[in-house]
């Protein structure tokens, strides 16, 4: 079938437009489209995403469903043949709203809105919580299975290193560039969040947000990881004495320009527990202790691309073996559950 034959496109005055749906669209996206007009320009193209800036150098992302849900995703049922980076638009052009549709360019894509369902990731599970010592259990299970895959690159090559108090003394071991920088920056700012000290968060946040490569760089990963297990516990226990908003906050705080904007968004989403379907499932099951979804999100989670998946665990490892021991020690409930 050709393009022109597909009931995706339809025929203007003066070209081709490619008209979808979108299926479901995030809190935060869905709170960035709700003026008319203007909403903002192309920040970047890959094949099943469009990347937009709004006001206040804010993003929204069209993806497809393959990408997944999040609270900057506005999932749309694109063909599986168009590639999003071919199909004539380019970075800079404007993004507008019109009526229940968004418009890409010079009418490229429409995109209705008008039956969209709004996603949010569920952070509270009271019917369905495990005990402590099942939930360090599936610790060693997450941590277990990023060790046995082939992604140990990054920041991943420190989980060999992660145990109930942090991070092992790992000065001997021969280490990539990237964690040669952030393991001592990571230990402190480690402890850091056990003393609550807002000025040594923050200092120690300067030298590790934008620490790596990519689109997302590997330490900005690890603290979106951290950042996201340490809200989702606390949330679910009350027995913590970790400031964890407050934490987040203070991360958060310096982050404007030292990273890529995609990042930077990803880091503000993480600090108030917003996070795209992958990391939620993650979280989700390693609270409520199903194994086999357990073990099927950590897989998930290590395919992401380049090293993102490996560093996002390595951070989530780090926060709750945190949170956990914070709790334990809290609770004055002597399971024999930790061993230091």
């Amino acid at each position: 079938m050709t393009d022109s034959e597909s009931p995706y496109y339809r025929s203007s005055h003066h070209a081709k437009s490619l008209y979808l749906n979108a299926q479901s669209i995030g809190l935060s996206a869905d709170d960035r489209i709700q003026i008319q007009g203007k909403i903002g320009l192309i920040h970047s193209i890959f094949q099943r995403v469009i990347n937009i800036t709004v006001l206040e150098n804010r993003l929204i992302s069209l993806v497809g469903q393959e990408v997944g849900q999040g609270p900057l995703n506005i999932l749309v049922n694109i063909p599986n043949h168009i590639n999003l980076s071919t199909i004539g638009i380019k970075r800079g052009d404007i993004v507008t709203r019109v009526g229940e549709s968004i418009v890409i360019g010079e009418n490229v894509i429409v995109i209705s809105t008008q039956w969209t369902e709004l996603w949010e990731p569920k952070r509270k599970f009271p019917a369905s919580l495990q005990p402590l010592k099942t939930i360090m259990a599936n610790i060693e299970i997450m941590r277990d299975i990023a060790l046995a895959s082939d992604h140990l690159s990054g920041l991943g090559e420190l989980i060999p290193f992660t145990h109930i108090n942090g991070l092992k003394d790992s000065k001997t071991e021969k280490l990539g560039s990237v964690s040669h920088l952030a393991l001592p920056h990571i230990s402190s700012m480690l402890k850091a969040i056990k003393s609550g000290h807002s000025h040594d968060i923050i200092r120690i946040t300067k030298h590790l947000v934008g620490l790596g490569p990519g689109l997302t760089p590997a330490a900005d990963d690890m603290l979106l990881g951290l950042m996201i297990s340490m809200l989702y516990i606390s949330e679910n226990f009350n027995e913590t004495s970790i400031d964890v908003k407050k934490i987040n906050k203070d991360i958060i705080s310096i982050i404007s320009r030292r990273t890529t904007i995609i990042s930077e968004e990803f880091l503000r989403e993480a600090s108030v527990g917003k996070v795209n379907e992958a990391v939620a499932s993650l979280m989700e099951n390693l609270l409520t202790s199903r194994q086999r979804e357990l073990e099927n999100s950590v897989r998930n989670i290590l395919d992401l691309g380049g090293t993102s998946g490996t560093d996002t665990v390595f951070g989530v490892i780090l926060g709750s073996h945190l949170m956990l021991i914070d709790i334990y020690y809290n609770s004055n409930k002597n399971e024999g559950i930790f061993r230091l």
